[in-house]
């Protein structure tokens, strides 16, 4: 099993990696995980330049190759919570997706991405809601051909401005439930 991670967080050490590591252990042994750090990676949002409203595929060569290979079997989208939504190099890659959209609806061009599985990790603190970051992840996720159900594959800590995430009583029963979904799927 592959699994591709889209990491939206700028700490290698904050709460969404605890949380990603913590997942990954779950993991059976032999899984290859695959991370695209959002921060790092050489990935510039969608300018609207309308290429793929024309001709197959999106003009902008990046780091965007990494998904674009559809060689994995789950697709983790990973990120903290920054006023509700996800952050902004993490939504400059899901802005990327528009492409498939565009040569559906302008050029008839049917998706060919295989199926797969998501998983979404959300991490934050304050009083808003995540809903608007749940709400894109669907997007990615359903654009990509990834399977996901809110109440199975959605792993997140709300509280961490009180609690942290390490201290968080239902992070590890979310994870076991996931994997679980998850896992479950790829062993009938």
């Amino acid at each position: 099993m592959k699994v591709l991670i889209l990491n939206g967080s700028p700490r290698s050490n904050g709460d969404t990696a605890y949380i990603l590591g913590a997942l990954k252990s779950k993991f059976p042994c032999g899984t290859e995980f695959v991370s695209l750090d959002t921060y790092a990676a050489n990935i510039h949002p969608c300018n609207d330049c309308r290429y793929c409203w024309e001709k197959e595929g999106c003009c902008i060569q990046d780091e965007m190759e990494i998904l674009w290979k559809d060689d994995y079997d789950v697709l983790i989208i990973a990120s903290p919570l920054y006023m509700s939504f996800v952050t902004p190099p993490l939504f400059s890659v899901i802005s990327r997706l528009n492409y498939i959209w565009s040569n559906r609806y302008f050029l008839r061009i049917p998706g060919s991405l295989k199926p797969k599985k998501g998983i979404l990790v959300l991490a934050g603190g304050g009083d808003g809601s995540p809903d608007p970051a749940v709400n894109i992840a669907k997007t990615a996720f359903r654009f990509l051909n990834a399977e996901f159900d809110p109440a199975s594959d959605y792993i997140r800590s709300l509280n961490t401005n009180t609690v942290s995430v390490q201290n968080d009583p239902d992070l590890a029963g979310q994870i076991d439930r996931t994997l679980r979904h998850i896992i479950g799927a790829y062993h009938r």
